[in-house]
């Protein structure tokens, strides 16, 4: 079987040679900030509505009726919506509760609120009342199925032990389908019932099988659509979720060679790094060696202190105006200011403005 995935993927630089290097770790502040909405109403996920009755009939089944099979049945009916739809409910939702950083409420019950203003009742009112901060309702916005089922005949020759040639006949059979799949969420604020954001994800998949027989065909797409499905959870955790990374960064080699600076490196292979980040600073002090300062601030970095390399690669370029210290420098900038966007979303210290919006936009997106 021959897969083929088209996912959004979060891409992270990483450095990496034959020289010794060290992890440096930081927080990456989520795409959406969420800060404001730690308890999450999570709604069922919307079916496309778009999704039709299947042929009756696999196309193609034309062209291998001379073979005494005249008619092969779709694998799939409507009700695949419903089950993709269904999937998508439950992974979403275990993503997000398993992450810790949100509160979720069971779509069951979601839904049952959103589906009060079909009643005259509030569903704002009743959200807050729960202190939820925001709602997310996902939606497939697409899907489809392309079945194709062929034949092919093919003739052998072989030579028995009489030295006779014969000719031989075999037919094979072709099942080839593709799938494609857009899904979608939207994140409504709970109290100004105004749309946050609103994120989408077109994903595709193919099938390819041979098979003796097109009689018992093994295929149904529902396990394709799972699988599409499943590719856009760390997207979706990505967008939504501050999250932990690391950076591996080289040391700057022992060139000149500074022979006091042996040992730091040898800390460094020992994983004794903020030893090393000492001896490497004491060998710059002492002697003004460049690679001793990269370094000193690089392993002071890895061992934690973000702010404190940074001064100190700062001291390091006062003194040397070394290219490549200036470059450690911006990169540690740029560290430290996506740990503490990051902190900010974890404390949630964005603003919420509250709305009288009395019109009830969860309909029109579940549409």
């Amino acid at each position: 079987m021959k897969k083929i995935l088209f996912v959004f993927v979060f891409a992270l630089v990483v450095f990496t040679s034959c020289q010794t290097s060290v992890s440096v770790s930081y927080m990456v502040p989520s795409e959406i900030d969420m800060g404001n909405y730690r308890n999450i109403a999570l709604a069922s996920t919307v079916p496309y509505s778009g999704f039709i009755t299947p042929d009756r009939y696999i196309r193609g089944y034309w062209d291998i009726a001379r073979f005494g099979y005249p008619y092969i049945r779709s694998t799939y009916t409507v009700g695949l919506k419903d089950e993709v739809a269904s999937y998508a409910t439950d992974r979403i939702y275990e993503s997000l509760k398993a992450s810790g950083y949100f509160t979720v409420l069971e779509p069951e019950v979601t839904d049952s609120i959103l589906d009060l203003s079909k009643y005259g009742l509030s569903t704002r009112d009743n959200l807050l009342e729960r202190g939820v901060d925001a709602v997310i309702i996902p939606k497939i916005d697409m899907m489809s199925v392309n079945e194709y089922i062929y034949a092919r005949e093919y003739r052998d020759t072989y030579t028995d032990d009489k030295g006779k040639e014969h000719e031989t006949e075999r037919v094979v059979f072709y099942y080839d389908a593709s799938y494609s799949l857009k899904l979608s969420y939207t994140v409504i604020d709970a109290r100004s019932e105004q749309i946050v954001a609103t994120r989408s994800f077109v994903v595709e998949d193919e099938d390819h099988f041979t098979l003796s027989s097109p009689i018992y065909l093994p295929n149904y797409p529902l396990s394709s659509f799972k699988t599409m499905v499943d590719t856009t959870l760390s997207r979706i955790t990505r967008q939504l979720i501050p999250l932990e990374t690391k950076m591996r960064i080289d040391l700057m080699d022992n060139k000149p060679e500074n022979k006091a600076a042996d040992r730091a490196y040898e800390l460094v292979k020992e994983g004794n790094i903020k030893e090393a980040s000492s001896l490497f600073y004491s060998v710059f002090n002492n002697s003004g060696h460049v690679p001793s300062g990269y370094n000193a601030a690089l392993t002071l970095a890895s061992s934690g202190d973000i702010k404190g390399a940074i001064n100190v690669a700062n001291a390091v370029y006062d003194k040397t105006a070394s290219e490549d210290v200036k470059r450690l420098i911006k990169t540690l900038e740029n560290i430290d200011r996506s740990n503490e966007e990051s902190v900010k979303q974890i404390k949630g210290n964005g603003s919420v403005k509250p709305s009288n919006n009395s019109s009830s936009i969860y309909d029109a997106v579940r549409r």
